[in-house]
This record gives structure tokens, C-alpha cells and sequence, in this order.
């Protein structure tokens, strides 16, 4: 047997074991495997802003409903809830300063659900800073066209299986971010840059690679331009500017009478005409 080999076969022999052990637990527990969905929040220094999470029953079993979630700010306790029918809870917190903090919710371990805790980002923003609406798909590298799509592509690692980010893309929208602009993390397309990913799994990606802490968007039913409308009827008007790299996108954008600068520059002809093209992140910078 290659060197390698068997003590590759042992670990994996000791995962199925564990993994054998604990369904053995939470069934003797009594317990249903469930997901968590925790959504990102953002608001203003010293307003209260809403919270929500869903725990989501992924068997036939003991209903969502009623389910006790403890949330958590930057690792202190600060509230608990009970789902409602659709499994669903929402906490009021008071945002004191500017900045932004780590939205912990877990499910009590006394609940008839299992399910791991999730982390969101609570952005706490002030209206005055400019805002940049980031498309997530202009930070991926594109897949080589030899490469077979994936079922369910893998976001919770942080090495070549993942999707790569786009070269010096987290160093420089870094630099765009550390002193003037705010971000927002988006997709034109209901499905998402990485397949079937939750903004969960999106999140975590960005932080494996080093982009900055910014919001990141769930996508609703009407789409990127729902997304937008929904920022600007809740006040955050100074979304000036955006970067991305579908024609999509940039459509979108000058719309909603943004500027845009597309990353890599389309070909000739498919550029709108009010959009900006950059060969590379190093470029984006100076067009905005």
C-alpha cells in the first residue's frame, strides 16, 4: 500500500466512527437534525435593530415551532426566543457604536433539535459614509472550462476545493474600505456566485480569503434590484458606487443611477456605455 495511504484510510475510518457515535447520541437524545439561517443585520449607532433566525427541520419529526435560540453579541448572552410556527424568532438589540459584531444563535440543548450554532455580522453604520456594492462574483476566479460543475460546491473549506479568489481582489477593495467606503456583498442571480451556497457558507468564504467585513445581502425573490430598493427604503441612499463583473450587474447599477466599474473589462460592445471597464483589481481604484 503507497505511503500515505493507510493512515488516510484510519482517519477516515475514525470520522465514520465518530459520525456513527454521534447520530447514536441525538437519536438516543430524541433530538432531528435541523439548520440554523441567521441573516446579516445592519443599522444605525444607538437604534435598535431586528434580528432573525430560523431554525429549518431537515426530517420528519418534532415540529420547529417553539424551539428556545440564545443569541449571542460578540460571545455575551443577550436574549432568548421561541420559534413560531414557521420556526422562526426575532430579537430586538440596541447597537450602541459604530462598527461591527459577531451575531452568535444557537439552539438551546434542551430542544428536540439539533443543529450547529451560526455566526452573522451585525454592521452598525453611520448614513454619512459612502457605500460600494460589491458583486461576490467579480472576487472568484472562473472555473477552468475543463472542470466539471460541482453538485454542491464545497464553501466551508479553505483550500483548492473551494472556489479561488480573483488575484489582489481582497487587497484592494481592503484599501477601498479601510478609510472611506462601507460594503455591501451581492449576487445578480437568484442561485448565487457559488452554486446552491447560503449567504452563511458566502460569509465564511470571505473571511477565509481576507476580504473586508462588509454586509452580505440575502437574495429575495426580486433580485438584485429588490435588494437595492430595499437598502434605500430603509435610508442607506449613499450607495454611490459598485463593482462587478456580469453585464447584469452593471445594467442593474445604472439603474439605479450608480456608477459602475466592471472587473475584468467585458469585451468591445458589451460594456454599457456609462460603465467603466478595469483590466484588473490594481485598476479598479482609479476609476471609481
Amino acid at each position: 500500500m503507497a505511503t500515505g495511504v493507510r493512515p488516510a484510510l484510519r482517519t477516515l475510518a475514525l470520522i465514520l466512527v465518530a459520525g456513527i457515535g454521534i447520530a447514536t447520541t441525538a437519536e438516543a437524545a430524541g433530538k432531528v437534525p435541523g439548520t440554523l439561517i441567521v441573516r446579516d443585520a445592519l443599522t444605525l449607532p444607538n437604534h435598535s435593530v431586528r434580528i432573525e433566525a430560523q431554525v429549518a427541520v431537515t426530517t420528519a419529526g418534532p415540529s420547529s415551532s417553539g424551539v428556545v435560540l440564545h443569541l449571542q453579541i460578540d460571545g455575551k448572552e443577550v436574549a432568548t426566543g421561541n420559534t413560531d410556527e414557521r420556526g422562526q424568532v426575532s430579537f430586538d438589540y440596541l447597537a450602541k457604536m459604530r462598527g461591527t459584531n459577531v451575531i452568535s444563535v444557537s439552539v438551546d440543548p434542551d430542544a428536540p433539535v439539533a443543529a450547529e450554532k451560526v455566526d452573522a455580522t451585525l454592521c452598525v453604520w453611520e448614513r454619512r459614509r459612502p457605500i460600494v456594492v460589491v458583486e461576490v462574483d467579480a472576487l472568484i476566479q472562473p472555473a477552468p472550462a475543463s472542470a466539471v460543475p460541482a453538485q454542491s460546491p464545497v464553501m466551508d473549506t479553505t483550500d483548492d476545493a473551494g472556489p479561488m479568489p480573483v488575484p489582489e481582489a481582497a487587497e484592494e477593495l481592503s484599501r477601498l474600505t479601510q478609510y472611506y467606503y462601507n460594503v455591501v456583498y451581492v449576487w445578480s442571480h437568484e442561485q448565487g456566485p457559488m452554486g446552491h451556497a447560503s449567504s452563511a457558507q458566502v460569509r465564511r468564504w470571505l473571511g477565509a480569503h481576507q476580504f473586508p467585513t462588509g454586509f452580505v445581502a440575502t437574495p429575495t425573490p426580486g433580485g438584485l434590484n429588490a435588494t437595492l430598493d430595499a437598502l434605500k427604503s430603509d435610508g442607506w441612499t449613499t450607495m454611490k458606487s459598485g463593482i462587478g463583473s456580469t453585464r447584469g450587474f452593471a445594467d442593474m447599477l445604472l439603474q439605479h443611477r450608480m456608477e459602475v466599474v466592471v472587473v475584468p473589462e467585458l469585451p468591445k460592445g458589451e460594456l454599457p456605455r456609462k460603465a467603466k471597464g478595469a483590466k484588473d483589481w490594481k485598476e479598479v481604484r482609479k476609476k471609481l
